[in-house]
């Protein structure tokens, strides 16, 4: 049996099971939203609301973990981009392997493109041969270009727009500003596609909204495919709503309702850019990436 935690930029998240000859099979998939991301931009720190909320994540997992017999230390702990640029990263890190026993490493974009691509490859069956995957987190997003058989990354970009930060730009009246700023930094041109393959859970949220959904179902979301149209015209509806009324009518949504829309904004700006006309949602992605490999490549490590 196997652990890993991926904290990312809204999330902070858990999986546990057993890998073998004959695939994975999930134990525990756990998720708790703390919004590490919020205001970083402003700030530069972690929000101490968000630092509390994190704590009590570990202190859940703590519990969660013991009852399968794992210890902390034997967990693979990754952090992403909110963890790199904020100044007092270290004050949670250290407190969650002080208190808890967790040993956490800040990965590079590269790592946690790597990793995340890793995760969808090794648990799908992706046909093609190459494959471009899209993962929004809270402060960034991560653009993949890979190669499935054998697996390898030939290019990445990791781009700072998130959930997060798009609901602070959104706040302010600077998204399009900052989207410009974007588009002109970055060349987007080696991740042009026309089917995209969507991770981390802005896309799987939205995904599972626009089949209907009350509760989250993972085995209904992964693998499905939605149109350019279809999920513009969804995100339309959506901003006619309150981040309250979402909450309502997708329960499931729990503290990540605040942050949807920017998401789905952020979704809708970024398949503009690479000419997307398909969404393929999965529901796998970074923590997966780290259990299936087992440890974290020294090279990825900040």
């Amino acid at each position: 049996m196997r652990a890993s935690i991926d904290i990312g930029s809204n999330t902070i998240l858990l999986l546990a099971g057993t890998v073998g000859e004959n695939g994975f099979e999930e134990a525990i998939s756990e998720s708790r939203v703390t919004s590490l991301g919020k205001g970083l931009d402003k700030t530069g720190v972690f929000d101490p609301q968000s630092i509390a909320d994190s704590k009590d994540a570990f202190k859940d997992y703590v519990k969660i973990l013991k009852k399968i017999d794992i210890d902390p230390s034997d967990v693979i702990v990754t952090a992403t981009e909110a963890s790199r640029v904020a100044k007092n990263s270290d004050e949670l890190l250290k407190f969650v392997e002080d208190k808890y026993g967790f040993k956490v490493s800040i990965i590079s974009g590269e790592g946690e493109a790597y990793y995340t691509s890793y995760g969808v490859v090794k648990g799908s069956s992706i046909e093609s041969e190459s494959a471009i995957i899209m993962d929004i987190g809270g402060a960034s997003t991560e653009f993949i270009k890979v190669r499935t058989q054998p697996f390898s990354v030939k290019e990445t970009i990791s781009v700072p727009i998130g959930s997060v930060r798009a609901t602070d730009w959104l706040a302010d009246n600077t998204f399009d500003q900052k989207l410009e700023e974007i588009k002109e930094k970055f060349d987007f041109n080696p991740f042009k596609t026309k089917h995209l393959i969507c991770v981390a859970g802005s896309m799987t949220a939205l995904g599972g909204m626009i089949m209907g959904l009350t509760a989250f179902d993972q085995d209904q979301i992964q693998g499905a495919r939605i149109s350019i149209d279809q999920f513009n015209n969804f995100l339309d509806s959506i901003f006619k709503c309150s981040p309250e009324e979402l909450k309502k009518q997708y329960p499931f949504l729990g503290k990540r309702a605040p942050f949807i829309q920017g998401g789905a904004l952020v979704g809708k700006a970024l398949a503009e850019i690479l000419g997307v006309e398909t969404f393929e949602i999965s529901t796998l992605g970074l923590r997966y990436g780290t259990l299936f490999s087992g440890e974290i490549d020294g090279r990825f490590i900040r």
